[in-house]
């Protein structure tokens, strides 16, 4: 080993970072970008005449700007620090891009950063692993191994400056030369862009941190206006908000889905909403929107992250609110709200250590409800069919669709094994949403209650290629972007808004979004403001009227209006 160890100090390399930089700019081109490669390969472009010099260019393009790039952040003095982390961190983005699909924008970047320790532990394969060996370390290596050149400080600045210019002189000129063909490209293909690595997350992360520091901790009040006309002598009213995790509409037993994966909500007394789209694909961008009042039609991250949730105005009206959470946090939405999380909850009848099932939300609840005086939303912040280790999702009983993918590698397994484990995990929501549903029919001798259920996005189970979730919505599929959405209302609280069901349950058919929520809790709870949007409110259209009587004669009748 000695031997080795002194050849190899004889025989470093010497020459200019410049070189070692074109090398890595090089390598990120040829090697790293495999998934942008293959998304190009398949694009209408790649089959165009002149393709091969389109291709050529983007090549030349790509390995210039990142040359660009890396000499603005790589010297001598900072080689061995920013050329390995640079290689490692692009490893495992090319590893993602090129197992899943997956894309990287600054909504995924921001998923990244949320991401707490044992979610991340779920991420952790084998073949991540291997690609940071043969792609991360031995590249960081041979960077170690580079020895630079001795210079003059001046002389290596004019070298530096001189290889920056040059780099984006190849730059233009390449893209120049192609520009009609790349501008079709880009046009066409708009979430191409995010395959380039390690050009997407670097810009990606900046953008992330520049977001992260411009938000304020004084949040805008939204809905000035907004009060509350309780009918006198009315009922205190409790409202379970479930927030579903990765469920897609399409698996959806109550959508029509060949399984029935929603048995017991099917044997309820519940509205379906077949055709609900999401406000984004990934939970970090749903959750504020769906929570907002700009929601999905006006949807501007600054604005939702700058302004109170619909919790926070509910709460300054004098309704209690309760988030309970078996994820990484309200993103936001409950800040300054009681807030109960069960991430590290040791329960056994629900918990194995590492991670919670859901049924561990509704553990002590009725006695957190019963607690409260007047009327309450309590949040339910699902796990639900989180990826990829959907088998972990479920207890044993609810393993009925198998062979199920037991491993998070889901390269590994076939798309059966992987929607089944999938399906396995929405019959066990299914089981939650009933089981919290008994309970409100438990308080409903002195409360009037309501469960509004709906997902934050869906999930891709490897059509076309894709996994996991968080694909630019530019180019989401549906699978993605639909999700569930379930309505659940005592009969009392039915008769005291006066609703016909039957006509909630043809109005269930029309197309809606994210956007309801907002309008119908409002609705629900007796707030009167001009962001209350009728168009949005899943109830509105559906109130009998109800003839004026004394108190204590009961109620009249009347037709739908």
């Amino acid at each position: 080993m000695k031997g080795l160890a002194a050849w190899l100090r004889a025989h470093r390399p010497q020459a200019g970072v410049e070189w070692l930089v074109l090398l890595c700019s090089l390598y990120f081109a040829a090697v790293s970008n495999a998934a942008f490669w293959s998304a190009f390969h398949a694009s209408a472009a790649a089959r165009a005449p002149g393709a091969w010099a389109l291709g050529l260019g983007l090549f030349l393009a790509i390995t210039a700007l990142h040359a660009a790039l890396l000499l603005v952040l790589v010297n001598r003095w900072s080689k061995d620090v920013v050329l390995p982390l640079l290689l490692l961190v692009t490893a495992a983005a090319a590893f993602y891009m090129q197992r899943y699909h997956v894309y990287i924008d600054t909504d995924m970047v921001v998923n990244v950063l949320a991401t707490e320790r044992k979610e991340a532990g779920e991420l952790i394969t084998p073949g991540l692993l291997l690609a940071l060996l043969l792609h991360g370390l031995v590249p960081s290596l041979l960077v170690w191994w580079w020895k630079p050149a001795p210079r003059p400080l001046r002389r290596g600045l004019l070298a530096h400056a001189l290889g920056i210019a040059l780099a984006l002189g190849i730059a233009a000129a390449a893209i120049g030369f192609n520009f009609p063909s790349m501008a079709s490209l880009m046009r066409n293909e708009k979430a191409l862009r995010h395959l380039i690595t390690p050009g997407n997350w670097m810009v990606a992360l900046a953008k992330a941190l520049h977001q992260g520091g411009t938000g304020s901790a004084v949040r805008t009040p939204i809905a000035p206006d907004a009060h509350r006309e309780r009918p006198e002598g009315a009922r205190p009213r409790v409202l379970l908000l479930v927030v579903g995790e990765t469920v897609r509409a399409a698996n959806w037993g109550l959508n029509g889905y060949a399984r029935q994966t929603t048995p017991r909500l099917a044997g309820l007394d519940g509205i379906n909403y077949p055709e609900v789209e999401a406000c984004g694909t990934n939970t970090e961008v749903s959750v504020p929107c769906l929570f907002s009042e700009q929601g999905l039609r006006h949807y501007d991250r600054t604005l939702v992250k700058g302004s109170e949730s619909l919790l926070h105005l509910l709460h300054r009206l004098g309704i209690e609110i309760l988030w309970r959470d078996n994820q990484t946090g309200c993103k936001g939405v409950c800040d300054g709200l009681p807030f109960e999380s069960f991430l590290h909850a040791d329960l056994p009848e629900y918990c194995d250590g590492s991670r919670c099932l859901d049924g561990v939300l509704l553990h002590g609840l009725e006695s957190r409800i019963e607690a409260m005086e007047g009327d309450a939303v309590v949040v339910l912040h699902m796990l639900g069919n989180h990826g990829p280790a959907y088998h972990a999702r479920y207890p044993e009983a609810f393993r009925r669709f198998t062979p199920a993918c037991e491993r998070n590698e889901l390269g590994e397994c076939s798309r059966e094994e992987i929607t089944n484990a999938y399906d396995n995990a929405i019959l066990y929501t299914d089981a939650v949403l009933a089981e919290a549903v008994a309970l409100l029919e438990t308080l409903s001798a002195t409360r009037d209650t309501a469960l509004l259920y709906v997902s934050d996005h869906g999930e891709s189970l490897g059509e076309a290629g894709l996994y996991l979730h968080g694909v630019p919505r530019i180019v989401a599929p549906e699978t993605q972007t639909r999700v569930p959405m379930w309505l659940w209302l005592s009969p009392s609280l039915r008769e005291a808004e006066g609703l016909d069901l039957a006509c909630l349950r043809r109005e269930a058919a029309k197309p809606r979004s994210h956007d309801a929520v907002f309008s119908t809790v409002l609705d629900l709870l007796h707030v009167k403001s001009a962001a209350l949007d009728p168009a949005q409110d899943l109830l509105g259209a559906c109130r009998i009227e109800i003839s004026v009587t004394p108190p204590g004669s009961g109620r009249g009748s009347g037709t739908s209006s």
